[in-house]
């Protein structure tokens, strides 16, 4: 499953720019095989960030690919699915009076590293902190930890 969807394409682009973009075979209608490479290609990008993610020390185990995708996620997708777009038919989109393809790459790398960098964040439901199921032992001999342990905790002291 791929994050976003032929109609999110055609609703980013319009139904006519994605029917003369990827209409491959002349049939008057966009061909499956092109649109889901596309598909694949935008979610990948957005996988490609996303594994920073689930592999941060101390982090939240991120599942890939994910199963429920926030907006946020979404929209990154559809962007480099959009520059893929006018990548593959320049003339297309060129003659729409469409942004060069760059435009929307460059504003989904941006936005998959303000993720990644933590200034902004994915939705809480799309990961589980990564401690989820482990135990904790009071101490390296298994016993509980003096409370003069904690009284020196600056801001956090009671």
């Amino acid at each position: 499953m791929g994050y976003f969807t032929q109609i999110d394409l055609e609703n980013a682009m319009s139904v006519a720019i994605v029917k003369a973009v990827y209409d491959d075979d002349r049939s008057g209608a966009a061909d499956a095989a092109p649109i889901a490479a596309c598909i694949a290609y935008g979610t990948a990008q957005c996988d490609s960030f996303l594994r920073k993610v689930g592999n941060a020390p101390g982090g939240g185990t991120l599942v890939l690919p994910l199963t429920t995708v926030p907006d946020e996620v979404k929209f990154a997708a559809l962007d480099f699915g959009i520059a893929y777009s006018i990548r593959r038919r320049p003339d297309v989109t060129k003659a729409s009076g469409e942004q060069p393809w760059t435009v929307f790459y460059d504003q989904a790398i941006e936005q998959m590293k303000r993720y990644v960098s933590s200034l902004q964040m994915v939705s809480a439901t799309a990961m589980s902190h990564a401690t989820i199921g482990g135990s904790i032992f009071g101490g390296p001999t298994g016993t509980d930890l003096p409370a003069s342990r904690w009284n020196d905790m600056s801001d956090f002291a009671e």
